[in-house]
């Protein structure tokens, strides 16, 4: 279809640019351009992202400026291709709707772009998560905190003012790696001569393309402005990023050691020989050796002891290595001459460095009290003391030299020397020194007047154990010590403490190769010494903590790395260049001092407090992951598939009421009490957790653990009013005083107009009481352990309750007299129970410790109520559970005469790398006789963590989790959406990425799971959360788009030229007559 010309000649200039410039933006030429570019960009894109992942191809490609342009500029063209041919005729109608639909999805693409969300939520297992976090958009956050004492009585947030939030566009590499990893070639091998140039390609071009990004650089001043209200200048100037990081101490020697010597039989001569260990190929495996710098909490005690910091000895193949800081040439040389003369005594040997000059004190010469003249020196040397061990204590306290004193013992352990120099009229020159055998780094030296010192000892006898438990608590080992020189070079020495030689001293390459390695340890049992080299060295001329850029990983998200900045903030005249870690957390969480730089102007009265978080989303639900599933690679530690099995649980509640019909059916909420609605959506919401409920009528009433409430609820009107809780148990004065108490509610009972319920205070279960309109709130019984339930026999007016710690049934009257401790003894890992009122009979739940696997397998019991404690009782075992499945909440049905329980079973295996449409229940409800017998499993779908059962007017009811969703599996390739209930948006939920495994003793570990936990290992999963608003409009876009297609080709629009008409049939007479027209006469078909 020719496009019109609209330009002519008479028009104005100005009218002739104007539509030069339209009919440009209309043209073929400039779709074939744009056209050719999306499809390039596109197809980059995906390369991009196969390389570094999804957050490096958003950041870099469909989030910046060019790509906007882009998809601007098509739509321009797409718009005015169809707007210049207005008015449209009838045969153009495919054409305008193929181009509105066009138009449609790229305003779709666009929507999803701006307003999309692409985030992580990091769930432990057995956690839940409602906060979702960006890849990488970065901010910090400026607020104004006001001098305040804390915990004064008043709210903190009181005194805080945000000032407002500036955008941090870091990226998702260190700033170091873009002038070092995008280079065409960067060192590494390729099978062929094809995949080098793509890989090396795409590097280079890379580098080159992700400079367009918005992106800061060192130097760049993200705000530079007048606060106002206060009339203090803000500048917050950047210097470096690092995506991914570690806190590391400075000065540090990155160290690689060789692998063992390895025997091997030469063939020419029959005899086992040795060739030196070796370095394998590929990355090293480095040991970190450091100065600690004193933490501040210890800078008062030991700041002036040992300022240059602390190097703790660290274990690297046949010894221990540890670095020193020289801060003058004569420590250097002190260093560099301590070869010790002669055979060591059997008190060993000092090498002391005393006015620049090095002497050698053979200790067997000498005894505690003797002054040893210098040779060729001014000065002399008074032995204090020579100790066989040492006692640590606190700098200061009376009788000890920095703490430190001697500790009685028959042979050496920890040898010390306790020196004092004198100067030429014997007064003390300087400050005593202590040098230390075997724990060289506890060393207290004289820096001011330059005093340093090694005390060298004979162990080569001492049997110790280098590795295991007992390798630490010996402290003794020979040693490879490196040293910062004053001269900025490195140096080392190797002590050998089975030969006692200082094997060598000398200096080092700081940046060496397997090629340049040197010897190390001499192990005794090989010819060989390892070989090591310097893989990095950094120096600092004070110990400090530092960040230390760790290398891309692509498949580590936000919420798995230590995002840091240098930044140089200036705060009126106040200027502070400081290391922050990216906060990534829900917003009110807490932050680590690492995460925020604090400016306090004592002057004004407040602080600024700067904070560098990364935008939270808050998905409207929570997230329990309750198992994490990850299958390997067969022989690899790779994982090969990898799946989370998860809950999304209400905003509000956690546990709340659930019933269902004795017919069974689908479960249902009892909506107590209420779930969250649109205005819970806020990030101090209270959660609300059911643990135990009593049912009177219409009125329900239930304890809220987390709260620590006593609540009631009308079915009818939905009204909730609190009956108790600590604030009104504290106002109860006189007569009416109480010592009950609401810290840990669980297990409600209701009898009469008295609830009793059981709670738990330092380890001790207490049972309570109450009346129902909240008077006289009363401890009834104290039971040591944990009391799982609690049942009251309305008959015989008798509390029972079920001891798990203990493993027994107890029972009293219910004022809590008349106690019967240990009614029924011996129960093993008990659940629950249930009584017989009318049989006096009780029933109980176990689970069985002898059977195999992680879960136990659960039996049901039952015996006769004993007459007294003293009575003997025969328990009987009436049913055996399916393995790996247990009795979790046991009740008594008089009117059926039967027993009712949920039972729960461990998740089943073999989903991994499957997503089943059909959910998989985990717990049960069943149904069976007094003996066991007829066992019948009611129908009823929906139960998810339930417990606490009982039988109410013929129907069920129990306590489980608030999920809308229940024992879902989110697998890496089957997304999962959902529909959150508190705003309205829909996500998709994908498996992204996975951290752990993590065992008891790991600090993450110790930090989630409770310390009673038999669960073996702990996970971390990452989930992707994706929402695109604009996905309905593209799909849209893409309908109109097909419908205009199929509009062009019904109309034969583009696809066939029109027909000719047939020519008329002349006659021959008239022949003569047409042929002499003229052209101008000639008949046209042009139309």
């Amino acid at each position: 279809m020719a496009q019109p010309k609209l330009v002519s000649p008479d028009q104005p200039f100005a009218l002739r640019v104007l539509l030069r410039g339209y009919e440009f933006c209309a043209s073929l030429k400039l779709a074939v351009v744009l056209i050719f570019a999306m499809a390039f960009a596109l197809g980059y894109a995906t390369f991009v992202e196969a390389a570094y992942g999804t957050p490096v191809v958003q950041y870099f490609v469909y989030q910046t400026w060019w790509f906007n342009g882009l998809n601007i500029l098509l739509g321009i063209n797409i718009f005015c291709a169809a707007a210049i041919r207005y008015p449209w005729q009838r045969h153009q109608t495919g054409f305008v709707v193929t181009h509105i639909g066009l138009l449609v999805l790229l305003g779709g693409a666009a929507i999803g772009r701006q307003a999309g969300v692409d985030a992580q939520i990091p769930v432990f297992e057995s956690r839940m998560e409602r906060y979702a976090f960006d890849r990488t958009n970065l901010f910090f956050d400026v607020k104004i905190e006001e001098d305040h004492e804390e915990g004064a009585g008043h709210n903190h947030e009181d005194f805080v003012q945000t000032i407002g939030r500036v955008p941090f566009p870091a990226g998702p590499f260190n700033w170091d790696d873009y002038a070092t990893e995008f280079a065409y070639n960067s060192g590494q091998t390729y099978d062929s001569s094809i995949e080098a140039i793509l890989k090396n390609g795409l590097r280079w071009t890379s580098g080159h393309v992700f400079k367009l990004a918005n992106r800061a650089t060192p130097g760049t001043v993200l705000i530079d402005e007048t606060i106002g209200g206060l009339g203090k200048n803000l500048k917050i100037e950047t210097l470096e990023f690092q995506a991914n990081s570690t806190m590391s101490s400075e000065p540090r020697v990155e160290m690689v050691v060789s692998g063992i010597p390895e025997k091997y039989l030469d063939e020419e001569t029959g005899r086992e020989e040795e060739r030196p260990g070796s370095f394998p190929d590929g990355p090293q495996n480095s040991f970190s050796v450091t100065i600690t710098p004193l933490p501040d909490a210890l800078l008062d005690q030991y700041g002036d002891i040992y300022p240059y910091g602390f190097s703790q000895p660290l274990q690297a193949g046949g010894g221990k290595v540890m670095l020193w800081i020289a801060p003058d040439a004569t420590y250097q040389k002190a260093f560099l001459e301590a070869t010790p003369q002669g055979e060591l005594s059997t008190r060993g040997q000092i090498v002391l460095t005393v006015d620049d000059q090095v002497h050698h004190i053979d200790l067997a010469e000498v005894s505690a009290g003797d002054t040893v003249e210098l040779t060729d020196s001014a000065y002399s040397l008074e032995v204090k003391g020579i100790w066989q061990d040492v006692n640590e204590g606190q700098p200061g306290t009376q009788g000890t030299a920095y703490g430190y004193s001697e500790k009685i013992a028959e042979e050496p352990t920890v040898p010390t020397v306790h020196l004092q120099v004198l100067d030429a009229q014997g007064t003390p020159h300087g400050r005593e020194v202590l040098l230390f055998a075997n724990k060289p780094h506890h060393n207290v030296y004289d820096y001011e007047n330059r005093i340093y010192g090694t005390y060298w000892f004979d162990f080569s006898t001492k049997e110790i154990q280098p590795f295991g438990p007992q390798a630490n608590s010996e402290e003794v080992y020979s040693r490879i010590e490196f040293l910062q020189g004053a001269d900025g070079q490195l140096y080392y020495r190797y002590w050998n403490r089975r030969t006692n030689q200082l094997v060598i001293t000398k200096e080092l390459n700081q940046q060496g190769t397997p090629e340049d390695a040197t010897a190390g340890f001499q192990m005794p049992q090989f010819k060989n010494p390892l070989q090591f080299y310097v893989a990095e060295f950094v120096s600092s001329d004070n110990p400090q903590l530092a960040s230390k850029a760790l290398p891309f990983n692509r498949d580590l998200q936000i919420v798995q790395r230590e995002v840091r900045a240098k930044v140089r903030v200036t705060w009126g005249d106040i200027v502070r260049e400081q290391w922050i870690r990216a906060f990534v957390g829900a917003p009110g969480e807490r932050q680590t001092a690492e995460q925020q730089i604090r400016i306090h102007d004592a002057d004004q009265g407040h602080s600024l407090v700067l904070s560098m978080p990364t935008e939270s989303i808050d998905i409207g639900f929570r997230i329990r992951l309750k198992d994490f599933e990850r299958k390997l690679d067969p022989g690899t530690s790779q994982a090969s598939h990898y799946s989370s099995w998860v809950d999304f649980v209400d905003l509000k509640n956690t546990q709340e009421i659930w019933t269902v019909s004795s017919a069974g059916g689908q479960a249902q909420s009892l909506g107590v009490p209420t779930r969250a609605t649109p205005e819970d959506a806020k990030p101090q919401v209270l959660h609300q957790f059911v643990s135990g409920y009593a049912v009177d009528g219409d009125t329900i009433y239930w304890l809220d653990r987390d709260n620590r409430q006593l609540q009631s609820t009308d079915i009818q009107s939905g009204k909730t009013s609190t009956i108790l809780d600590n604030d009104k148990i504290g106002l109860l004065t006189g007569d009416e005083a109480s010592n009950a108490f609401l810290n840990s509610p669980r297990n409600l009972q209701l009898q009469g107009q008295t609830l009793f319920w059981v709670d738990e205070l330092g380890g001790t279960s207490v049972i309570q009481s109450v009346q129902t309109n909240g008077n006289s709130p009363t401890r009834v019984v104290h039971s040591p352990g944990q009391v799982v339930q609690l049942i009251v026999d309305a008959s015989k007016e008798k509390l029972y309750w079920l001891n798990s710690t203990a493993g027994q049934i107890s029972r009293c009257n219910l004022e809590g007299r008349q106690m019967e401790i240990g009614i029924i003894k011996g129960l093993r890992r008990p659940t629950s129970f249930a009584l017989d009122s009318k049989k006096q009979k009780l029933f109980w739940a176990e689970s069985d410790k002898s059977a195999t696997g992680t879960i136990s397998r659960g039996v049901l019991m039952s015996s006769d109520l004993p007459k007294s404690s003293i009575e003997e009782v025969s328990p009987d075992k009436i049913r055996t559970l399916e393995v790996d499945m247990y009795a979790v909440g046991m009740t008594f049905n008089p009117q059926e005469d039967q027993l009712a329980f949920i039972a729960a079973e461990k998740p089943l295996e073999g989903y991994i790398g499957h997503h089943a449409g059909k959910v998989h229940a985990t717990h049960h409800l069943f149904t069976c006789s007094v003996t066991g017998s007829n066992i019948t499993q009611i129908p009823a779908s929906g139960l998810d963590l339930a417990s606490n059962l009982s039988i109410i007017d013929g129907n069920y009811y129990w306590t489980q989790s608030a999920s809308y969703y229940h024992d879902v599996y989110i697998t890496m390739n089957a997304p999962v959406e959902f529909d959150s209930p508190t705003n309205g948006h829909s996500y998709r939920l994908f498996q992204e990425s996975f951290s752990g495994p993590w065992k008891p003793g790991d600090p993450e570990y110790e930090r989630v799971i409770p310390a009673d936990s038999q669960q073996e290992d702990l996970y971390l999963s990452v989930l992707t959360v994706n929402r695109d608003p604009g996905r309905a409009i593209r799909n849209l876009g893409c309908l109109i788009v097909c419908l205009g297609i199929a509009i062009m080709f019904y109309m034969k629009a583009y696809f066939f030229k029109p027909r000719r008409k047939k020519a008329a049939v002349i006659p021959a007479d008239e022949t003569n007559d047409t042929a002499t027209n003229t052209p101008e006469e000639a008949p046209s078909d042009a139309s």
